[in-house]
């Protein structure tokens, strides 16, 4: 069983709605680990002042200081840092990251996907790190039949601004949960933004799922 964790809030409707997703998907709930804390409001300026580095993400652009990132998104950013602490903590092999901003397509088992792209990707990329699965952007490799994971390009190109594809939902190794988890704090940025800066730093081995198994959830976003 691959461990899952989902970034979660406070808000009962999205939770009743991934338990849904998670049923439909074949997930068993009890592999699941969720992140509900801290929330925005649970944001101090002594813990902003400690996880938020005072300079702006290379990608972005946007400075991002603790006197101007908004608590939702420090709420956001740290969450991920925290499921990536705990992957570490305990060792696992292998393990998936998402958001509750996202949706499965129908008619696919999640566990049974994951386990065919950890399959591809042991034996075509066996240094890989980490692969995104998300209905959003363009692929930068002809696509292939019967192959479902492609590399991406950590730089700023007309495929994206670095090797993430959002941060909805991604499976990651250990290996790379330890280079992500010692030197993600403090960021500067939402975490797709972020890790975009650290893929480079890291030279993480970045992939893409082809076709897709997650897609995006149209929402009002929380982290203002």
């Amino acid at each position: 069983m691959i461990k899952m964790y989902l970034i979660h809030g406070i808000d009962k409707s999205r939770e009743q709605r991934m338990i849904e997703e998670f049923n439909k998907s074949g997930i068993e709930l009890s592999s699941v680990e969720w992140i509900r804390h801290p929330n925005k409001n649970e944001i101090s300026d002594s813990l902003l002042q400690e996880i938020v580095i005072q300079y702006p993400s290379i990608t972005c652009g946007i400075s991002t200081s603790p006197n101007n990132m908004t608590r939702g998104v420090a709420s956001c950013s740290y969450k991920h840092y925290l499921a990536l602490k705990n992957i570490v903590e305990n060792n696992y092999e292998y393990a998936v990251i998402m958001e509750d901003n996202m949706q499965f397509f129908e008619n696919i088992n999640i566990p049974d996907r994951l386990q065919l792209y950890i399959n591809q990707l042991n034996s075509l990329y066996p240094n890989w790190d980490i692969l995104f699965d998300l209905n959003y952007g363009k692929n930068e490799y002809p696509l292939v039949d019967g192959v479902f994971v492609y590399p991406k390009s950590n730089e700023i190109n007309e495929y994206g601004h670095g090797g993430t594809r959002c941060a909805q939902f991604y499976l990651l190794t250990y290996k790379c949960a330890k280079k992500l988890y010692e030197n993600y704090l403090p960021f500067n940025n939402a975490p797709d933004w972020w890790m975009n800066d650290l893929f480079r730093k890291l030279n993480i081995n970045s992939f893409w799922a082809y076709p897709p198994a997650v897609n995006i959830w149209i929402h009002t976003s929380t982290a203002n």
